[in-house]
Parts: structure tokens; C-alpha cells; sequence
């Protein structure tokens, strides 16, 4: 009997799990268990909230619980906590195991304050949400201060990237365009223009038909279409750019309740549960309606329809 209820319940949290979207994980569920393997128990809730699972093979034992009303992270927390396990998000991967275990293998977590000073702390943290995005930061603008929280291991990445980002010679965050006198005197410029959200080589493309006559190229560690054209040139060029320079934001789904209307985008690989008025890798969302999605960034605008 009590065997039955076991796969009764664990099948319903399952079925549960394949039926409704992880993303949805942020909402109160309930859920009870009874001498049920641990191990399984972690692979169920990693699911439920979205992530990839690994269990340590020293994890073992069985629980039972009940939990009505709880954001499945709340769930995690209480049963790694009661059994004496602990847990770790790597990405976009939970890894469940010993403390000693999880110290050992990834080491413990920690504070940094990086002052910024040659150029944009906004785009300084973008940059570290590409690179390390297992690592929480925040922006203190009138500081020029940028805050990482995050494993040992991956800070030490972070501050190697922001050393070597924060100089004088690279262009700061703002769409403006770079010139340098040209030795040659033929009334050309040197200039740069960076890529903050689109792929650089097709950008570069483009500007390329609509300038067959001159010279570019896209350098991968500014991130800055480079290249000679004459002063004035370099003015429709920044416009230009600055057009096609738009995220590949996919829309995956649009969900609506009584209360509410949400958006599922994804966003280099990585889905998102969105509403009105929220912030993704800064474009706000202006308006979700049936099968598409508005943004903008100040005057800048733009629309994701349904498999964009």
C-alpha cells in the first residue's frame, strides 16, 4: 500500500514536471513525499525549477515530507538542509552533495568590489554576466563600483576579465563613435563602432553592402566594428549600427491568467519568464499580447513575434 502511494505521488510530481514549463517552478506548489530515495527526490525538484542535476554518489537515504504553498527553491533549501546535504547552482546546473564535498570541488563563496574606471560599469557587468554568469554582480553607478558574489574559483575569472576590459584604449558602452586621424591624408579616418546585443560579423556584413567602398573589419575582443571612412560617414554608420544592433530574443510561448499575461524568451540559451514592465540584458518589456512581444531601451523599439 504504502509502496503504491509512493509511485502515486512521485508519478503525479512527475507527470507535474513534463506538463507544465520549468520557468513555472517560481510558483507555490504542493508536494508530499513518503520514504522516498533522496536521490530522486533532488533529480525531481532540479527539474521542477529548471535546472540540469547532479548528485553526488555519497548521497543516499530516503525522506518524507509534505509542502503545500512553497516555491520548489524553498522546497530544495528545507530537504538539502534537514538531511545535511547541501547544494550548488554551476550555470545553470544544481549539484547536490556533501558540504565538504561541494567546498572541496568548488570552494566556498565570496564578496569582490572592483572599482571601474576607464569605462562604462553597465557595460563592465554585462560583460560579466556573459563571461561568468554563474556570477551575481551589482552596479553602484555613482561608485563606478561593480560587486560580484560567487564561487572563489569563478571570481578569480571575473576580476582577470574586468583587468584586462578596463582600460583606456577600449570604447566605453556608449554607442559613440571612435576616429583617429588618418596618416595617409586622404580625407579617411580610423574609427570603431561597438556591438553590444547583435552577432558582430553580421553587422559587419551589413555595413559592408551599404559601404562597399570602404574598408571594415569586426574585432572579437572589443567587440567593435573598426575600419576607415570619412568623418561624416562615420556619423550614418553609428546610426546604422546602432539600428540593427537588436538581441536575438526568441519568443518560446505566451501565458496568461486572470491577473496577468507572460512571456517565455529565450536569450543565448537561456529562457526567461517575463513580464510587463521587467528588464532583460537591458531592454524593458513595453507589452505582451497573443503571439508577440514589444521591448525598448529609451527611444529605441522593437517587436519578437512568435518564432522569431
Amino acid at each position: 500500500m504504502e509502496t503504491r502511494k509512493l509511485l502515486l505521488v512521485m508519478g503525479l510530481v512527475l507527470v507535474f514536471a513534463s506538463a507544465v514549463s520549468p520557468i513555472w517552478a517560481k510558483q507555490l506548489v504542493n508536494m508530499e513525499f513518503k520514504q522516498a530515495p533522496l536521490v530522486e527526490v533532488f533529480q525531481i525538484l532540479g527539474e521542477l525549477g529548471g535546472y540540469n542535476v547532479l548528485v553526488d554518489p555519497t548521497v543516499e537515504g530516503e525522506v518524507t515530507f509534505a509542502l503545500k504553498s512553497v516555491p520548489v527553491e524553498e522546497a530544495l533549501d528545507l530537504v538539502t538542509r534537514t538531511t545535511g546535504y547541501r547544494y550548488q547552482l554551476v550555470g545553470n546546473t544544481l549539484v547536490v552533495g556533501s558540504e565538504q564535498r561541494l567546498k572541496s570541488e568548488f570552494g566556498s563563496e565570496d564578496f569582490s568590489f572592483i572599482k571601474i574606471e576607464h569605462v562604462d560599469v553597465t557595460a563592465a557587468q554585462r560583460l560579466v554576466a556573459l563571461i561568468t554568469p554563474q556570477v551575481k554582480s551589482y552596479v553602484d553607478a555613482e561608485q563606478d563600483l561593480l560587486v560580484l558574489y560567487g564561487l572563489t574559483a569563478d571570481l578569480e575569472v571575473a576580476k582577470q576579465v574586468l583587468k584586462q576590459y578596463d582600460q583606456k584604449t577600449f570604447v566605453t558602452s556608449e554607442p559613440v563613435v571612435a576616429v583617429q586621424a588618418s596618416p595617409a591624408g586622404d580625407n579617411l579616418v580610423n574609427g570603431a563602432v561597438p556591438v553590444f546585443y547583435a552577432h558582430g560579423p553580421e553587422i559587419l556584413e551589413m555595413v559592408r553592402q551599404q559601404w562597399p567602398t570602404r574598408e571594415f573589419r569586426w574585432d572579437e575582443q572589443s567587440q567593435n566594428i573598426l575600419g576607415r571612412a570619412a568623418s561624416d560617414e562615420w556619423v550614418r554608420i553609428q546610426v546604422f549600427v546602432q539600428e540593427k544592433d537588436m538581441p536575438r530574443f526568441v519568443l518560446k510561448g505566451v501565458l496568461s491568467n486572470a491577473q496577468e499575461t507572460l512571456a517565455l524568451v529565450e536569450y543565448r540559451d537561456v529562457i526567461s519568464l517575463l513580464r510587463q514592465g521587467d528588464v532583460l540584458n537591458d531592454w524593458q518589456v513595453q507589452t505582451i499580447t497573443e503571439g508577440q512581444i514589444e521591448f525598448s531601451q529609451g527611444q529605441r523599439q522593437f517587436i519578437v513575434r512568435m518564432g522569431r
